[in-house]
């Protein structure tokens, strides 16, 4: 089996988004909709009354669905584990408003927002009665930002004869700081999995249906998917997974640090993350049994300004006993079936957020010095020598910024695309597993005009699955885009209602099955390539060369003192 090199969770990844594209709006990047409910068990006379174990709500029809917003799915005091919230008497009329987001500073992710009252969920579903697969959307965002609102429009979805719910979570501080006075403080993995159970609870009330639910989410909300495949919690939560860019940092990190030798130690969570958030703020003299007092005592904006730029859960808790290669590894898991991939350019964002953070891609020694900062999580490899293979083989391919795409192709190999791979190893003999490899590089770009193309960047196949086709055109969506989107997004949903036969899978038995198979994947076998206007299946070696899966197999590494 393959294994990743990243022992210490990313400080870099998306940590200076919020600075790099404040003016280009994620959320117009990704744009808002609607969608809602109705069962046999709701008024007959009202298709958009629904009645929840929390009582009846009151939904909205808008782009040819019923749609719920704003639905409270779980309260929790601070660094307390969440709850489902009391039940109340008469109905509540919804509208087009979502429900707080969970507190953090303004990004391209959304608004900013110091409400700890945010734990909401959204239901969008078909006009028409039915019995359809649930699709729960976790978003990503570095978890520090972000949330299940208006930056995410699933009508395309819905359009193909599902319910698509999205949540919020808690973030950062509030959703993950990892202190052993705190417990497990996996808080906003808690709230996910308090989601999934009110979607068990509640969906058929919406025509969903509970024994057919499908987990997606890019980036943070890959990484979330993942986590909750490995966590012993969503046992039975849901039934397929998909994973968008979200294979980074698979090791994860423990609580606690891990020992190397006598004076050297691996960082753990506490370490990383919750020790230099309290060390920012009054409590940072807090003996550990008066810790989680003196914290609930702080301001959210305290908090905020405390926390780090971005952060990870942590292992060796209740919540993720084991990292989520352990976890694949060992066979420990939730086995169900799993849809995961990756972009081309997945590093291309990245470069271009270090651009605007100063970094300096003319000279040699700026790049030098921006590929040691990309690397400096894991002290074993020479960035030496990593940098300078990735920039002769730029400068061979003649290309016009061998430093920046160097260094773009190292973010994309090393952090995203590798441990991808290694991932889809781990998987293939275990569950039915779909790979794909988004590679459009004309994909519209998702942060308004810029002054060079990112091609098939992090994060730009979600507009091709969560947008409506208006958006894509109004981003400059061309008509091959269009047809991309609308093969992914029958291959999405496909997977929602087949993913459970690998005979089926993602390809369909409802006529409407793709002009591409998408063959399962094994061994040396097969994923698709996801590329305008028609996808194509390919082998898996295709996608472990171009991303040199196997130099990062045997990187060059430093000798470490002992």
């Amino acid at each position: 089996m393959r294994k990743t090199t990243s022992i210490i969770p990313s400080r870099f990844i998306l940590s200076t988004l919020s600075a790099v594209i404040m003016a280009a709006t994620l959320s117009g990047c990704l744009s808002g909709g609607g969608g809602g409910s109705s069962n046999d068990g709701s008024s007959s006379e009202n298709p958009l009354k629904v009645t929840t174990q929390q009582g009846d709500y009151m939904g909205i029809e808008q782009d040819g669905m019923r749609v719920f917003r704003g639905i409270r799915y779980g309260v929790a005091e601070r660094f307390a584990t969440p709850a489902f919230p009391p039940a109340h008497a008469d109905a509540i009329q919804l509208n087009e408003t979502f429900g707080s987001s969970c507190p953090q500073d303004a990004s391209p992710f959304g608004e900013a927002s110091l409400d700890e009252d945010c734990l909401f969920l959204n239901v969008y579903a078909p006009e028409a009665p039915g019995e359809y697969p649930v699709m729960v959307w976790i978003h990503g965002g570095a978890f520090i930002y972000g949330s299940g609102g208006a930056s995410y429009d699933p009508v395309r979805l819905v359009e193909q004869g599902v319910v698509v719910v999205t949540l919020n979570y808690r973030l950062g501080a509030l959703g993950f700081l990892p202190h052993e006075a705190l417990g497990d403080a996996n808080f906003g993995l808690q709230d996910q999995q308090l989601a999934l159970e009110w979607v068990q609870a509640n969906i058929d009330q919406f025509d969903g249906d509970p024994e057919n639910v499908t987990i997606f989410g890019e980036s943070a909300g890959g990484h979330s998917v993942m986590s909750q495949l490995a966590s012993p919690g969503a046992a039975d939560l849901f039934h397929k997974a998909i994973i968008q860019s979200g294979s980074y940092n698979g090791a994860q990190v423990p609580l606690e640090d891990t020992p190397l030798g006598p004076d050297l130690n691996i960082p753990g969570g506490q370490s990383l993350f919750g020790l230099p958030t309290i060390a920012e703020t009054d409590c940072s003299d807090s003996p550990d049994a008066q810790l989680l007092e003196c914290l609930r005592g702080l301001s959210v904006r305290e908090l905020l300004d405390a926390q780090p730029g971005n952060i990870l859960p942590v292992t060796n808790t209740a919540t993720l006993p084991r990292s989520i290669n352990q976890a694949l590894a060992s066979g420990e898991f939730n086995e169900v079936p799993v849809m995961m991939g990756s972009n081309l350019d997945e590093g291309a964002l990245f470069t271009l957020l270090e651009v605007q953070q100063g970094a300096d891609f003319t000279t040699l020694a700026g790049y030098r010095a921006a590929v040691a900062k990309l690397l400096q999580e894991d002290p074993r490899l020479d960035a030496g020598s990593i940098g300078q293979h990735y920039l002769d083989q730029s400068i061979a391919a003649n290309s016009p910024s061998p430093f920046a795409d160097a260094h773009s192709a190292i973010g994309t190999d090393w952090r995203f695309n590798c441990p991808n791979n290694t991932q889809w190893n781990l998987l293939e003999d275990q569950v039915d597993t779909w790979g794909y490899w988004f590679t459009d590089r004309d994909a519209p770009s998702i942060l308004g005009p810029l002054p060079i193309s990112l091609g098939a960047a992090h994060s730009f196949e979600i507009q091709y699955v969560l947008s409506s086709e208006q958006t894509l055109k109004e981003r400059g969506a061309g008509e091959d885009q269009l047809a991309l989107a609308e093969h992914m997004a029958r291959y999405w949903t496909n997977f929602a209602k087949y993913g459970d036969d690998p005979a089926i899978g993602p390809n369909g038995t409802d006529g409407a099955a793709e002009a591409v198979e998408w063959p399962r994947l094994t061994s040396g076998g097969k994923i698709l390539q996801l590329d305008a206007p028609t996808p194509a299946a390919v082998d898996q070696s295709a996608f472990g060369t171009a991303h040199q899966c196997a130099y990062w197999e045997n990187p060059p590494q430093l000798t470490l003192p002992r």
